[in-house]
């Protein structure tokens, strides 16, 4: 069991949970719930919320209700022996309900929610905006509130160019969200352990770790797209409570064309609307034509191309079975050096977004082509009688995480080598697969084929 220990402060002061303190101070309870992220890869994260009761017998000599209040500060801390805690949620109180209950006293549901939907309060009113990057963007819209808080934008979407606009009265977050989808990215907010300041975080999907390697089969030598292990953090199946897992193949999350809007700067006074579309043919062959259309303030032709192609690689459909409904239970995991850097991996608010994870051996009764790979996107997290579980939203990984670059591909590879049902749009989320055989050189002159062991994996990386 990994004995990953909880802790609640409220307005800074730590709220017992009767291990320790006055046993009459109103006590934290075993219930503890966190529910943060987003369901699909199309929405924007909704503000992260906790839940809490708190438990106040009346003997001791401060109150429920004068502990608490609307707008007070709620953290909620993890940690593990030997480790540093983590944040695992940051936030301030939105709601608050006391009722009588029969663990002897009043009960006080307490409900938080992160910063996001504090700036749903905030309103940004502007002088007309220049065309500007993306990055400039993100932080010209918090300084414009005033806000404190930090904003990080991931290096491709930072770059981006966005229109000029007049922003008028509208709410900070809705404008910060507008940008997220703008750069193909996810806004996420984020408190760093080391800092305890929260803070935004707009971040690229396609510069995960990627799920999938180019590969070379043997004995056919066909260069195929294959899962890829060594960018994945791994957790044994055996840790996974069976009850919500299920095992998925849909059609409802297929996008087989793509209409992106951008804005043309060329004209006066105001930028004109444009549109690029995009088309999987195959896919809609498939499965009929499955549209999505995006708005976004993007300032370029080219940047709409490549927004296009992101989303509709993305979501293309797969002959695989994902996995849903995974709950990771620390009571039946062994303690070991992986599983506790993983738990933290998990907990900590800052380093959860789209961890790619991987679950296996898979059982028996998982039906057979089933992959368990899935990018992180969200989860309710509960603290119960000492110990968590962890329920994870994840997206598959096929068309998302970081794709190989020119300079990394096989230098031996022709296309006659690749496999002829690979697109380009298949490439999209595939990965270097690293020095993982012995390269093409060190063919000793005259060896023949029937000479290679069964299984040879080669490769050109130094």
């Amino acid at each position: 069991m990994i004995a990953a220990s909880c802790s609640v402060y409220i307005a800074g002061q730590l709220i017992p949970d009767g291990s320790a303190g006055d046993p009459a101070a109103p006590l934290a309870l075993s219930g503890l719930s966190i529910h943060w992220g987003r369901s699909t890869t199309v929405d924007q994260p909704e503000p992260a919320t906790c839940s809490v009761d708190i438990l106040d017998r009346g003997a001791g000599p401060v109150r429920v209700d004068q502990l608490v209040a609307l707008g007070a500060t709620l953290v909620v801390n993890a940690a593990i022996d030997g480790h540093a805690s983590v944040i695992v949620f940051a936030g301030r109180i939105t709601d608050l309900d006391i009722q009588w209950d029969d663990a002897g006293g009043a009960v006080c549901e307490v409900i938080a929610a992160d910063l996001m939907a504090d700036l749903a309060n905030r309103y940004v009113g502007a002088e007309p905006w220049p065309a500007e990057s993306l990055q400039a963007r993100a932080q010209r819209i918090l300084t414009s509130i005033g806000a404190g808080a930090a904003v990080t934008v991931d290096a491709r979407p930072a770059a981006l160019p966005v229109s000029r606009m007049d922003v008028d009265r509208q709410a900070a977050a809705n404008l910060i969200r507008e940008l997220a989808t703008t750069g193909t990215a996810a806004a996420w907010v984020v408190v760093p352990s080391a800092t305890a300041a929260p803070g935004l975080r707009i971040e690229d999907p396609s510069a995960r770790g990627s799920m999938r390697a180019l590969v070379q089969q043997v004995p056919s030598l066909l260069w195929v797209i294959a899962p890829s292990a060594s960018a994945s953090s791994p957790l044994d199946a055996c840790s996974v409570l069976r009850d919500p897992v299920h095992w998925t193949r849909a059609t409802a999350d297929l996008i087989t064309r793509v209409t992106v809007r951008w804005l043309d700067q060329t004209t006066s006074p105001d930028p004109t609307e444009r549109t690029v579309s995009l088309v999987d043919p195959s896919s809609e062959t498939a499965y009929g034509a499955r549209g999505l259309s995006v708005g976004t303030v993007l300032a370029d032709q080219a940047s709409a191309d490549q927004a296009a192609a992101l989303i509709v690689s993305g979501h293309r459909p797969s002959a695989v079975w994902r996995v849903t409904g995974l709950a990771w239970d620390f009571s039946v995991t062994p303690v070991t050096t992986a599983t506790t850097a993983l738990a933290l991996q998990l907990l900590d608010n800052a380093t959860r977004i789209g961890l790619p994870l991987l679950v296996g051996p898979l059982p028996a009764w998982a039906p057979a082509g089933a992959e368990a790979g899935v990018y992180v996107e969200g989860g309710t997290y509960q603290y119960r009688d000492g110990r968590w579980i962890l329920g994870l939203i994840g997206a598959p990984g096929t068309g998302a995480g970081g794709s190989l670059s020119y300079w990394q591909t096989d230098g031996s590879i022709r296309y006659v080598d690749i496999d002829p049902a690979i697109t380009f749009l298949d490439m999209i989320g595939v990965g270097p697969r690293g020095n993982t055989g012995p390269s093409w050189q060190d063919i000793a002159a005259g060896r023949s084929w029937a000479s290679v062991p069964a299984g040879t994996d080669w490769s050109e990386f130094a």
